[in-house]
């Protein structure tokens, strides 16, 4: 095949330098026939002397097929072409439909207009991943909040280990007290914070959302949906979040993460010179400050509110841990506010337990206070289940219980005893000692102890020592020791 050099280089030699067609061919080593071929044709692309034909393809008899889908559905996917095609008998793969629909549908590239946004009109909003991070021992996801003014391009930041609902209006809660004052618009992406559902022109906002916006009096404007482009100066933003802070860095922890950023937002993401603007953010944040509305009077914390119900542990569960509440309210509904630093938890109106927020996984949060009640009630209940097993030893136990009551002794106490008594002698020595000492008007444990061991040595019986329990060591309890002759102390004295 001749190249378009050779093809000139004949066409040259034969009609300026007026060299025959033997000559043109031995200086140029080709056949003559070629020669005389590459003088007839007046284009190079017209004229390929030995080319192959073009082998037909198996597309070839579909291609009007495809040119009709085309006509009347523009912007048909590929992959539904490809699915006609195949019902009408097309035997090839999808390569090569997509590179013939390159050639026939090549793709537009949309050009944009760049719009500028007068002080104090509008700013965007959006979230970046960033991976994840180890806080208090738990891998958990990291992302990135950022708002930007559009005119000014100052920008705000907040490092969360979630994009939930509470964490974004915080988020937004703490960009408007930073900026001292509030946008009148603020453009997002079809967030599900945001955004419930969306039918073509008819947005379902968020409720809680929507709420927000009107404590804080701002306009929320929706990108259209697959044009973020329309958000670029956040999502602009973000990016140069990603690769100028986070990039290269080393964070101890969470935390300190947390405090690099805010002080990489002040003296540096603020006051570098802008791209498109050529002039800092914070300069002319300064004729844009003037223009946001102020702040809402009441300027609280902000918390979200969510119901719960305490479980019979008397905990409640959030975010993957557990905070515990007074047992009073155990097993109740109750309402449950958090921020990025404090859980509340409400009976109605009532805060009835704070906590410290706390970002790792299943751990337990408690305030020993929560559970005082708890330890008194289940005191009460073994007395309760004490006394129940002493009547069970019969009319005199019971008799014998009142008379320990007029006695004005602690009944609590001298139950404890007798009990203990019924374990090391038994229910019917301990009965027959009762039965004794209420004749003869002796109330009291020591009494009862008293009796039995009179007539334990009666009969020629030892007193049984109470086991000493060894609490860190049970297995001590068991252990036996071997008697030993204690004559042989005798021995060394003669």
């Amino acid at each position: 095949m001749l190249t378009a050099e050779q093809w000139a280089l004949i066409r040259n030699m034969y009609f300026i330098e007026k060299l025959s067609l033997r000559e043109i061919a031995r200086k140029l080593q080709l056949s003559k026939p070629t020669v005389k071929k590459a003088i007839g044709i007046k284009k190079y692309c017209e004229y390929a002397p030995g080319a192959r034909k073009k082998k037909p393809s198996k597309l070839d008899p579909y291609k009007s097929d495809i040119a009709y889908l085309l006509s009347q559905y523009p912007n048909l996917s590929g992959q539904r072409i490809f699915e006609e095609i195949i019902k009408l008998g097309f035997a090839g793969g999808r390569t090569i439909l997509k590179d013939y629909l390159q050639e026939i549908r090549p793709s537009k590239k949309e050009i944009f207009l760049l719009i500028e946004t007068l002080p104090g009109e509008q700013a965007q909003v959006d979230w970046g991943n960033c991976g994840t991070i180890t806080v208090e021992g738990c891998r958990r996801k990291l992302s990135v909040f950022v708002m930007v003014l559009s005119y000014s391009r100052m920008i705000y930041l907040e490092f969360t280990l979630s994009q939930s609902l509470d964490a974004f209006l915080e988020a937004h809660h703490n960009a408007f007290v930073f900026f001292g004052g509030i946008p009148k618009k603020i453009l997002y992406d079809n967030l599900k914070s945001v955004v419930r559902e969306r039918f073509g022109r008819t947005v379902n906002f968020n409720q809680t959302f929507l709420a927000f916006t009107g404590r804080y009096l701002f306009e929320p404007i929706l990108c259209n949906v697959r044009k973020p482009q329309e958000k670029g100066k956040v999502e602009s933003g973000i990016k140069y979040v990603k690769n100028n802070f986070l990039k290269g860095r080393f964070f101890r922890d969470y935390y300190d993460l947390r405090g690099q950023s805010y002080q990489w937002r002040d003296e540096i993401a603020n006051k570098r010179v802008h791209g498109t603007t050529r002039q800092r953010p914070i300069d002319r944040f300064e004729e844009e400050k003037k223009l946001l509305k102020p702040l809402p009077e009441l300027r609280e914390e902000f918390f979200l509110a969510r119901p719960v119900k305490s479980n019979s542990q008397s905990m409640v569960r959030f975010d993957g841990n557990h905070y515990s509440v007074p047992i009073k309210v155990a097993l109740s509904p109750l309402t449950l506010k958090a921020n990025s630093r404090e859980v509340r938890i409400f009976e109605k109106d009532r805060l009835v337990a704070s906590h410290r927020r706390c970002f790792g996984k299943y751990q337990v949060i408690d305030n020993p206070a929560h559970f005082e009640g708890l330890l008194k009630l289940k005191k009460k209940a073994g007395a309760i289940r004490l006394r129940k097993e002493l009547f069970d030893l019969g009319k005199d136990a019971q008799a014998y219980l009142e008379g320990i009551v007029a006695a004005e002794l602690n009944p609590d106490h001298h139950i404890k005893k007798i009990m203990e008594l019924v374990k090391l002698y038994g229910r019917e020595q301990v009965r027959a000692a009762i039965t004794f000492a209420l004749r003869y008007k002796a109330f009291g444990s020591a009494y009862l102890k008293n009796i039995i061991l009179q007539e334990r040595a009666r009969q020629g019986m030892k007193e049984i020592i109470n086991p000493v329990i060894i609490r860190h060591h049970p297995e001590l309890t068991d252990l036996t020791i071997e008697e030993r002759d204690l004559n042989i102390y005798d021995d060394l004295f003669e």
